[in-house]
């Protein structure tokens, strides 16, 4: 028995062993290399800022910008006058935007409730290589009986566009 159990187990070791080498007979061991670059242009940016239906008699300025900023400083003469500032943003890059988030908080609380501010949004959403607006209109209040005492009124805005999923 002793005998029978000592042929088992060499049997065994043989047929590991000749396992252990025919594995290694037909394994094939692959390399596999590569490389990734992104190639993708996030680039969206104000790229002019003009003026429209100036009321005779006002000053709309000259508008500056940069890349990110813009801003204007509107004078206007008498109630009704208006003066519209047309920003123009396009998406300089070549992936899509789409619109998150536009802000613009009228300075309410120290600025003249005669002056008001519509805005207009732009597109939702602004493909690579296109360009949209966004138009902030200056209203004096047309009812306005009198000369406010405060003459000012100051506008703060953001227009946030992030990546198009």
């Amino acid at each position: 028995m002793k005998n029978s159990r000592n042929i088992i187990i060499i049997a065994i070791l043989i047929i590991i062993i000749a396992m252990a080498v025919a594995y290694s007979t037909f394994a094939t061991q692959l390399n596999i290399n590569g490389q990734s670059k992104i190639v993708g242009e996030w680039n969206v940016k104000i790229i002019g800022v003009s003026t429209e239906n100036i009321s005779t008699g006002c000053d709309a300025g000259t508008p500056k910008y940069s890349n990110t900023k813009a801003t204007f400083n509107a004078k206007l003469q008498k109630p009704g006058d208006t003066i519209t500032y047309v920003i123009t943003i396009k998406n300089a890059g070549t992936i899509d935007a789409s619109l998150s988030n536009v802000n613009f908080t009228p300075d309410d609380t120290n600025g003249s409730p005669a002056i008001s501010y519509e805005i207009t949004n732009p597109d939702n959403l602004l493909k690579a290589g296109t360009q949209t607006t966004c138009i902030v209109k200056v209203i004096y209040n047309k009812e306005t009986t009198e000369v406010p005492s405060i003459k000012t009124k100051k506008i703060e805005g953001t227009i946030e566009y992030v990546q198009n999923s």
